[in-house]
Parts: structure tokens; C-alpha cells; sequence
């Protein structure tokens, strides 16, 4: 059902406005979002987990989001609630972030508690993988289907499902940690303790460190320069930019990368049997770097039947994709 169609038969007004907040592990930001997918303002900043408490960045936040109502000049009575996506694991119940990853330090923080209190709105709380799902399915690559998965390949990886039409969360919300299964056994260590996940091997990080460790066969200049000569500030940009202009060196890196995303993509297909499997984020900017030797590996390790009823495409909503997430939340 398209988003138009839904608020229709709900008797939603089009004019209806979600606050959108997504936490990441690098920066935050606030939108207004209207419920039929339109981003009336958005403010950003520095998430810093390691330079201010968790209460620091959500008292921080709520000042944003004041005002961006008071700068919007709508109807406080237009304002349906809050949708708040963040990097798992969470209790989504309770609306409390359980120490994720990317957020160090932040250890059973009742962000729902504390938006509640502070904005006096209701307020949903989300893994940011399910809610860009949900985002991608309402107003973007996944519209029309019905079995998706949406993986978001950045600092880290981590999928959100749509199986059968419905937001799967599994028993205790930890459906969708694609990025923490097992793809290289005795492989890098992962940032969740394990080692040889598909985020050690396929994310932003790890595309980086497989650079500076390939470094030593004197192919990489290109990429250092791209870095400023440091490598040590040598990031997956770099790298895709580089192979952008045809450095054979940054090319094999991705092509390492993209293989085994591609085996983590087989698996997925052949547990889930999806109709459609949408990247984001780092697969948007490098296309077919990646996603060529992602497909060569599906067609290896992918039974043919299920691999070919499965699309494989980039996210469409790109940087509106957090902003939508949180409104995503309220359909």
C-alpha cells in the first residue's frame, strides 16, 4: 500500500508532522518530516560520544528540536510524536539503547524517558536499521514488496527485515544483525567481540584497514594521497574514490570487500529468500565496485532459484533516508 493511499483510508491529514531523530556514532540530527515523506527542516551536529555523557547529546538534541518547531512556525497540535533511530541493540519496548557499538559508553540509556520528559510528545524508539527498512519500504527502493531486506553498510553493517509485509524484530529485537554473522572463521576482529563477522570484513572500517594493511606491496599511492599522506586517515571515501578513477590498488580492495559482502548476500538469500535485498549508504557511493563482485559471489554460493527471484539495488532515499526513518516509525 503506497504511503498516499494509507493516510487516506486513516484519515490522516497530509499536513501531519513527525520529529525525526537519528543517533548515530559519528553525528546526530533532528528533522521535521511531514507523514507523506516531505523534509521541511533538518539541523545536524557531532554526536561525541567519547567527549560528553549520553544525557549530554539527548539534553542537546531536544534543544535542536525546539527549535526547529519554533523556527517551523507549525501547530504544535501538527506534531503527532517523535521517531527516534539508533544503532542496536535496544529494548524497544522500554525505548533504551543497551550499549551499541558505535555509541561507547552509552549503557542502558532510556532515550524514550528522557525525549518523553523533555518534549512532551510520545516517542518511538528504533533500531536505525529497521527504521531506514521501514523508510526504504514506505517511501523508497522497497515500495511494492513484500519480503525485503535493507542493509546499511557504513561504520558498521546492520539489515532490517521485512518479511511477509510485516517489521520483523525477532524474540528479543536482535533480528537483522546480518553485519555480526560469522563469514571468515579466526578472521579480523569485530567491534562486537567476535571475530570474522561480515562488518570486520565488508564496512567503512574495515575497507580502510584492509588498505592500510595491503600497503606494504607499494600499490597505494593514490590512496595516500587521498588521505594527505597519512595512513592512518585512510577511510573507504578514499578508497572508492580512488578506484573511481581506475587505481588498480583501491580496486582489489573493494573487490575483497565486495566478495565478501557477496557471501554474507548468499547466505541471507538462502535463509530469507527475499525479493529484494537494498544497500545503503557505502554501496550508494561506490555502485558496481562493490556490487560486481557482491553479485559474483551470490551466483557462487546462492542456489540459482532463489538468487534470481532477488534483486540486488542500491537504496534509493540516500541522505533523506534517517529523516524519513523516524516518520516510518509513526505509519
Amino acid at each position: 500500500m503506497s504511503v498516499e493511499l494509507f493516510l487516506i483510508m486513516s484519515g490522516i491529514k497530509s499536513e501531519t508532522y513527525v520529529i525525526s531523530i537519528d543517533i548515530g556514532g559519528t553525528k546526530s540530527a533532528v528533522s521535521l518530516v511531514s507523514l507523506s515523506g516531505q523534509v521541511l527542516r533538518r539541523e545536524s551536529e557531532p554526536t561525541r560520544p567519547t567527549e560528553r555523557t549520553p544525557f549530554g547529546t539527548l539534553e542537546s538534541l531536544v534543544t535542536l528540536t525546539k527549535e526547529i518547531i519554533v523556527q517551523s512556525g507549525i501547530a504544535k497540535e501538527s506534531l503527532i510524536g517523535v521517531g527516534v533511530s539508533a544503532g542496536g541493540p535496544l529494548d524497544r519496548e522500554t525505548g533504551t539503547l543497551l550499549r551499541p557499538p558505535n555509541l561507547p559508553g552509552w549503557e542502558a540509556v532510556p532515550v524514550k524517558c528522557v525525549f518523553e520528559e523533555l518534549l512532551n510528545l510520545p516517542v518511538r524508539v528504533e533500531n536505525d536499521a529497521n527504521a531506514t527498512a521501514l523508510a526504504e519500504w514506505h517511501y523508497g527502493a522497497g515500495r511494492g514488496a513484500r519480503n525485503i531486506v535493507f542493509m546499511t553498510i557504513g561504520t558498521g553493517i546492520g539489515a532490517g527485515l521485512i518479511l511477509d509485509g510485516k517489521l520483523y524484530h525477532g524474540t528479543n529485537d536482535l533480528a537483522g544483525e546480518l553485519g555480526h554473522q560469522t563469514i571468515l572463521m579466526n578472521g579480523p576482529p569485530c567491534l562486537c567481540g567476535k571475530r570474522g563477522c561480515l562488518e570486520a570484513l565488508a564496512s567503512g572500517p574495515a575497507i580502510a584497514r584492509l588498505a592500510r594493511e595491503s600497503m606494504m606491496y607499494g600499490r597505494h599511492k593514490r590512496v595516500l594521497a587521498l588521505a594527505g599522506g597519512n595512513p592512518n586517515h585512510i577511510t573507504a571515501t578514499h578508497v572508492v574514490d580512488a578506484a573511481k578513477k581506475g587505481d588498480p590498488f583501491a580496486l582489489g580492495i573493494l573487490e575483497e570487500a565486495g566478495t565478501y559482502l557477496g557471501v554474507g548476500l548468499a547466505n541471507t538469500i538462502m535463509m530469507l529468500n527475499p525479493e529484494k535485498i537494498i544497500l545503503g549508504t557505502l554501496v550508494v557511493h561506490a555502485g558496481d565496485l562493490l556490487l560486481t563482485p557482491a553479485r559474483a559471489a551470490i551466483a557462487e554460493y546462492a542456489w540459482k532459484r532463489a538468487a534470481e527471484r532477488c534483486e540486488i539495488m542500491p537504496a534509493a532515499l540516500g541522505d533523506r533516508a534517517q529523516d524519513l526513518a523516524g516518520a516510518a516509525l509513526w505509519l
